[in-house]
């Protein structure tokens, strides 16, 4: 086996054996720690409210909806193409595995996988004039408040770029593990998740949303 083979093979191993509870900072959302971890961040961090208004383009709100009956599962909560940075920016809920199996992880990931592959498909032709495609994957935890009552905070589990023109041409090819595998090892997908606990700072649909005040 040459070492580009080794590789992959430890990297398809690794995508598909990582638990959403190894994650830094994210074991409360997984059921490994007690809901003490949300209010220590909540207390830790000056949260307002998202504006209600949210950023997403209202003319893509249709291509959302096909990609989550696509996708089956997934929340589109912004989708928008920013001009200024040249990118075509998703960002999406996925509820976190129900249990900790091998089996259940395995699931979880290739939903993950999936949901990112029906994406760059339902945003390709909305997403001319962009360079790259930015699709985050975020967890959410339920926080109550004194003042607005019932509200949600969004972790990032996932931060995934892409050029607009690999994503093309991966949708053009037979689109299996192997060759999502492929984008990463050969550098032409980032596809990370956070070092640390990274709280979603966008501008959600959803008005439910907590966000960072700065």
């Amino acid at each position: 086996m040459n070492v580009r083979k080794h590789f992959k093979l430890w990297l398809v191993t690794g995508l598909l054996a990582a638990g959403c509870s190894s994650l830094p900072g994210l074991q409360v959302l997984t059921g490994a720690a007690t809901g003490d971890n949300a209010d220590a961040i909540v207390a830790s961090v000056d949260l307002v409210m998202a504006d209600k208004t949210g950023a997403s383009d209202p003319s893509l709100m249709a291509t959302a909806d096909r990609i989550e009956a696509a996708a089956n599962g997934i929340d589109i909560i912004e989708i928008r193409q920013d001009e200024t940075t040249d990118t075509f920016l998703v960002n999406l809920l996925i509820p976190p595995p129900t249990a900790g199996s091998q089996e259940a992880i395995a699931a979880f990931n290739n939903q993950v996988r999936r949901a990112i592959e029906l994406t760059w498909q339902g945003i390709i032709n909305e997403s001319v004039g962009s360079d790259t495609l930015e699709i985050n994957v975020l967890f959410t935890q339920s926080i109550t408040t004194l003042d607005t009552g019932p509200s949600v905070l969004g972790f990032v589990v996932v931060n995934s770029k892409i050029e607009r023109s690999d994503a093309l041409a991966y949708l053009a090819s037979g689109r299996t593990v192997n060759d999502f595998v492929d984008l990463i090892v050969e550098g032409r997908l980032i596809f990370e998740s956070p070092e640390e606990t990274e709280l979603y700072r966008g501008e959600p649909n959803h008005p439910l949303f907590l966000l960072p005040s700065q």
